[in-house]
């Protein structure tokens, strides 16, 4: 097993991609195959930092008053602050941790098995704050207001989504420029927005019009500055505390020596997508795997003293099961993050992608699993099962916690779409990657079939087979539709191819992953690795089918006649599709039910 640190987001010359070979064919086992894992010095710097991490996690911070309250208290923000949990990844000299990302990681996710809304400061601090832009080759007075706030320990984020959607090209909000254009002045709304409640400098994204277009451009906006508002915390329906707000721009004057242009960020185009990427991942990633592993835990605790008839509810077929699922899964999401966190002489960039996803649904599929096993007991609230004696397991919060981690960083169907987009581009459009020359992959695949044997074996043959099939249905899009337009035109077709990388991708990871640490076969994980495969196998059927489908006539004259109103009315029924009132209404205010 191959030992490593390296930061998924150093800036270097692109290497080769496991996700683009993918893409064009081909499973680099040869690349896979010495698994990557965390070196022994950097492990005992994280197992350091969690440990005492830990400790004010548990004595500080109330996660369950937190989301009865929906504040996080000004005190733990503080103390995070103070602690430089908002700055892990800066190096030392710039005023920060110099954490690695796999330890950054893992304080995030130790955060997130109490308190998700802590994990959302941290992972939008850490990933989306002013410390992630040090590492781009930035000089002059930007790079010294960004230093000069991380080294104060102020929050940080970035502002960018709008009420029209954050699917838009461009940004509603406009930057015009004043005096001589030394300033910008920054007009519109920001919705979404993580840290805002609590943030001193905000990166917002902009329209500038410009004689060549409209231009996209960042600011780094101070949030005391005149005319920038933060219209309240945004309340969910889970991650309550969380310091998410709304930001309105009224006339905010910002230095042009704040600005990042659209030259500079096409310039610096690899290094926003690292950024970008490695954000969302810390912002998404590290709670979708705490909640995976604090289900496995509640499961045991649940099955393990429940009896059906007296027989204990572990001895039946269905609960093993769904308990097993759950621990294979868990296995596979902790798989990825290995190999696109850890791993070394390759371009992780695209990996990040895949993970989002997969993490994210995987820990909704063991949430709702887990929901399944306890029953009315996991649907209850950890406060009514503490006044009946029973032990107050926090499924619930989890579980509507959980669920916006499919929409944070983007709605899950539609990272898939603009992925696969982004894929096809590379590999089959423009052509900009170069399929690498080809390696020992053959061999490799055979020697981590043979270490592994039995149905694992047949899992590498494969995903080596499935490789070549993707391919296939790529150059046949992109054959058919030779405008890339015309063919991204087949949304639900690209957002599927990518969701077969995703399979084939997670399932290369558990099986390489299992091949280097358990070559033996002693410890159980060949097991996990079959149960994922196989279960993913059933998945990749599903998704090969909908290639297939044929229904897209269908589904735009159905769409058309309901959105128009013209059809289908009555299967509305009787239900009362008023919206009943909300926000302030005063029945709601003096707590008044009539």
């Amino acid at each position: 097993m191959k030992n490593s640190s390296t930061s998924s987001a150093a800036t270097s010359a692109p290497a080769v991609s496991l996700s683009n070979e993918l893409f064009l064919g081909t499973f680099r086992w040869d690349l896979i195959a010495a698994f990557p894992g965390q070196d022994e010095a950097d492990r005992r710097t994280g197992d350091e930092a969690v440990a005492e991490f830990t400790r004010f996690l548990y004595e500080r911070v109330d996660p369950t008053g937190t989301d009865h309250a929906r504040e996080l208290s000004k005190a733990v923000v503080e103390e995070l602050r103070d602690r430089g949990c908002l700055r892990l990844m800066v190096a030392r000299e710039d005023g920060g941790r110099g954490l690695s990302p796999y330890n950054t990681f893992r304080l995030i996710e130790a955060a997130a098995s109490w308190s998700l809304p802590v994990a959302n400061v941290m992972g939008i601090g850490n990933g989306f704050g002013a410390g992630a832009y040090l590492k781009m080759p930035l000089d002059g007075p930007l790079r010294d207001v960004l230093r000069a706030h991380v080294a104060a320990g102020n929050v940080s984020g970035r502002a960018d989504t709008e009420p029209a959607g954050a699917g838009n090209s461009r940004q509603t909000t406009v930057a015009t420029p004043v005096d001589g254009g030394r300033a910008y002045r920054l007009n519109g709304e920001k919705v979404f927005i993580g840290n805002a409640v609590i943030a001193d400098l905000l990166d917002v994204t902009a329209t500038v019009h410009t004689d060549e277009g409209p231009q996209s451009a960042s600011f780094f906006v101070d949030t005391a500055s005149p005319g920038l508002h933060v219209a309240g915390q945004q309340d969910f329906m889970g991650l309550g505390g969380a310091p998410i707000g709304r930001v309105i721009l009224d006339d905010v004057e910002v230095p042009a020596s704040r600005m990042l242009t659209g030259g500079d960020l096409g310039r610096l185009a690899r290094e926003v997508k690292e950024f970008i990427y490695l954000a969302r991942t810390m912002s998404v990633v590290p709670p979708s795997l705490a909640v995976s592993r604090l289900c496995l835990e509640w499961s045991r605790a649940f099955t393990n003293r429940r009896t059906i008839d007296g027989r204990p509810l572990g001895s039946f077929p269905e609960i093993q099961r769904m308990v097993a699922l759950s621990v294979a899964e868990t296995y596979a999401v902790e798989s990825l993050v290995r190999w696109t966190l850890l791993s070394g002489g390759t371009d992780p960039l695209h990996e990040h992608a895949v993970l989002k996803n997969v993490a994210s649904e995987t820990c909704w599929r063991v949430l709702e699993r887990t929901m399944g096993l306890l029953g009315g007991e996991g649907y209850e609230t950890a406060a009514s099962k503490a006044r009946r004696g029973v032990q107050p397991l926090p499924l619930e919060r989890f579980h509507r916690d959980a669920r916006g981690l499919r929409i944070s960083g983007g709605v899950d169907y539609l990272v898939d779409l603009l992925a696969g987009q982004i894929r096809l581009t590379d590999c089959y459009y423009e052509r900009t990657y170069r399929q690498a020359p080809p390696g020992d992959e053959a061999e490799a695949g055979r020697r981590i079939a043979e270490t592994l044997g039995g149905p694992c074996a047949g899992h590498v043959a494969h995903v080596t087979a499935q490789a070549a099939e993707l391919a296939r249905a790529c150059r046949e899009l992109t054959e058919r539709h030779p405008d890339r337009a015309d063919g991204f035109r087949e949304q639900h077709t690209v957002l599927t191819l990518h969701g077969i990388a995703n399979e084939l991708l997670t399932m290369g990871a558990v099986l390489a992953r299992s091949a280097a640490e358990d070559p033996t076969g002693t410890s159980g994980t060949r097991e996990l690795a079959d149960i994922h495969c196989a279960a993913a196998r059933r998945r990749l059927t599903g998704l090969w089918e909908q290639l297939d489908e044929g229904c897209a006539e269908q589904y735009a004259g159905v769409a058309a006649r309901w959105l128009g109103g013209h059809a289908h009315e009555e299967l509305l029924g009787d239900a009362l599709t008023a919206v009943p009132p909300a926000g302030n209404h005063p029945h709601h205010q003096q707590g008044v039910h009539s």
